[in-house]
């Protein structure tokens, strides 16, 4: 995993909390799309950071 990933990742969560926290009673539905698509790349990105936290497991790190 890249420093590039890690700083893509933490951008993508704040992003998403601040939507989450800040939407409330004035929820767009361009929240809609903009939500799935951080999760989609979320997702991608978790899958990068369980295979390092695997690696770090074998190597007994």
């Amino acid at each position: 995993m890249t420093a590039a990933d890690v700083i893509r990742y933490l951008a993508l969560v704040e992003r998403r909390m601040f939507i989450i926290e800040h939407s409330g009673m004035s929820w767009r539905p361009e929240y809609e799309p903009e939500l799935k698509s951080i999760d989609r790349e979320l997702v991608k990105l978790r899958r990068v950071i369980d295979a390092e936290h695997a690696k770090r497991k074998e190597l007994g790190n």
